[in-house]
């Protein structure tokens, strides 16, 4: 019968930190039913876990797959990194409530925030919705690799109760509690709580609409997910001044109405400790205080990959972002305009971009050239082009764009770029390892492998971890936080996600180019981890690195304690 397994001889971590004991799991229907050494076969398949770890099934509650689930419902390559939850409707965004007439222009918010391509999405999504609760229900007939659990975006609710004014005021108090309204609804139908964003901004520089709420309209909305025991996930600014007084302003509400909050995200910034020890600060003091704050931080260097066609990672430079969501025959035309350069210059200048530094053009290394002649500079950086041609670092980019006839990448390494910096920050009582962004930013950075990293680096290489704590953070941990109170654990009685490794097996593979997103367009992936097998409800979704076709997994609701 599906979802009858019999795991023979393995070492189980059941995910609340305990020590890892000698015991079989028996799995009925896909339950666990019996943990116990040495059971008795009853006709189930059978899996010999000898010289292996016995876990639950890995949570990873910061992803983007709302829209990936239609053309790939494996969310490759998860399964094959021990993935068995991911957690979507991140960051203000997502696909509900949404009212027909704005599905459009919904999703080319959602595709440029989260760099994927808007006619990829269009053609996919199935669209047999309106409201949060049909939504839900839709979910709940995919099939899927891993299970999916969801926020409900602020951003989307906004827009939903006030139409193209959420992008421009104040809401007033009869729109504040219709939004409360709509916040009430998706909770009921299973949504994990509220996502929120002061940082994100659409292709035309324009604030999300969550990040024009006021007071009023915030306190509101987190009453209500006090209420129902719910939690919020938000994005503050991006300077250490805006995040420190975000989470401040936040954690009053969270405080006074014992919400839970993850704050996206915690990171190592390269060159500036003092920001780092400053933000962890500010949720130690917080957290003092009694407020359930986290940062999410994930153990991967953030290093993006930044190429110039209607890239994200211009969005606060606002001539430079002209120039990245142009079309091709306009950015030709814009490099040699005298009075755009002129603006890109004194933009440069003036705003700080977290993604593209101009001011620091030792940290941007050329990517891919566009000729031939020009791959000697693969690998050097914006810096030493300086040096060589001098000029304005503005100028200096335009022309390299017109030279490569635009045809050109650079990498940049944001943070996490010190793994004893990394360490400290994973171990940390403010901090909760999540924050991938698996899913997203498709050509940008692959940030599949998470929790393989976790393990491989922080666990089997340095020992920051031992192997229970990390398989704790990574499962008994989330679940409980999210409210996700079925899974996270392997206790007779709970469902049977679980993951089969040995330590000494795992690899963090360095990430790849593939043209598998539908239209041919390419992503960047990772090989799969070395996992020996993966399990969702009872059937083995992946093993020995390959997908089985098993798609058991389901769309999760939040559940009550």
């Amino acid at each position: 019968m599906a979802g009858d397994l019999l795991i023979r001889g393995g070492t189980v971590i059941d995910g609340t930190g305990a020590p890892g004991r000698k015991a079989d799991i028996r799995i009925k229907a896909g339950r666990i039913v019996q943990i116990a050494p040495d059971l008795a076969a009853n006709g189930e398949a059978e899996i010999d876990a000898s010289g292996a770890v016995v876990a639950p099934g890995f949570i990873d509650s910061h992803t983007h797959f709302d829209a990936t689930i239609y053309w790939d419902p494996m969310c490759d390559p998860m399964p094959q990194h021990g993935v068995t939850t991911v957690v979507a409707g991140n960051c203000s965004l997502g696909l509900a409530p949404v009212r027909p007439q704005d599905r459009l222009a919904q999703v080319e918010v959602y595709s440029f925030i989260e760099d994927m391509p808007a006619e990829v999405l269009n053609a996919a999504i199935p669209w047999d919705w309106e409201s949060y609760e049909e939504y839900a229900a839709s979910l709940g007939r995919q099939k899927l690799g891993v299970n999916l659990a969801c926020f409900v975006g602020h951003s989307q609710i906004r827009s939903y109760v006030m139409g193209a004014a959420a992008w421009e005021r104040a809401a007033t108090p009869d729109e504040v509690a219709a939004m409360v309204a709509e916040l009430n609804k998706a909770l009921a139908a299973g949504a994990l709580g509220l996502s929120y964003s002061l940082f994100d901004k659409d292709r035309d520089g324009r604030r999300v609409p969550s990040s024009i709420a006021d007071e009023a309209e915030v306190d509101a909305l987190i009453a209500r997910l006090g209420a129902q025991g719910a939690s919020l996930q938000f994005v503050p600014g991006d300077s250490a001044d805006l995040i420190v007084s975000h989470l401040e302003w936040l954690g009053g509400f969270l405080g006074k109405y014992d919400v839970t909050g993850f704050y996206n995200a915690l990171v190592h910034t390269v060159g500036d400790d003092a920001r780092t020890r400053r933000i962890i600060a500010c949720l130690e003091t917080l957290q003092a205080k009694g407020v359930r704050i986290y940062g999410m931080a994930s153990p991967r260097l953030f290093e993006l990959s930044i190429g110039f066609e209607g890239s994200i990672c211009f969005m606060a430079v606002p001539a430079w972002n002209q120039l990245a969501q142009a079309t091709l025959e306009e950015q030709r035309r814009l490099i040699g305009d005298a009075g755009w350069r002129a603006r890109a210059r004194s933009d440069a200048d003036s705003f700080h971009s977290p993604m593209f530094p101009f001011a620091r053009p030792d940290l941007l290394r050329v990517g891919s050239v566009g000729t031939k002649e020009l791959q000697p500079w693969i690998g050097r950086s914006l810096a030493e082009l300086s040096a060589e041609r001098g000029g304005h670092v503005s100028d200096l980019l335009a022309d390299w764009l017109g030279e490569n006839d635009f045809a050109t990448s650079f990498t940049f390494a944001v943070a996490n770029t010190e793994p004893v910096e990394v360490a400290r920050l994973l171990t940390s009582p403010v901090a909760f390892v999540s924050g991938s962004d698996a899913g997203a930013h498709l050509q940008m950075f692959c940030a599949a492998g998470d929790a393989t990293l976790l393990l491989t680096r922080y666990v089997r290489e340095r020992g920051d971890f031992a192997l229970e704590a990390a398989v704790h953070e990574l499962t008994g941990r989330q679940a409980d936080l999210l409210g996700l109170h079925d899974r996270g654990v392997l206790a007779e009685g709970k469902a049977a996600d679980l993951v089969v490794f040995a330590l000494d097996e795992l690899a963090y593979a360095p990430q790849r180019l593939v043209s598998d997103v539908p239209g041919g367009r390419a992503r960047l992936t990772r090989d799969p981890g070395g996992y020996r097998a993966t399990i969702v409800g009872g059937e083995v979704v992946q093993a020995g690195g390959k997908a089985t076709g098993a798609l058991p997994a389901r769309w999760l609701a939040r559940q009550a304690e």
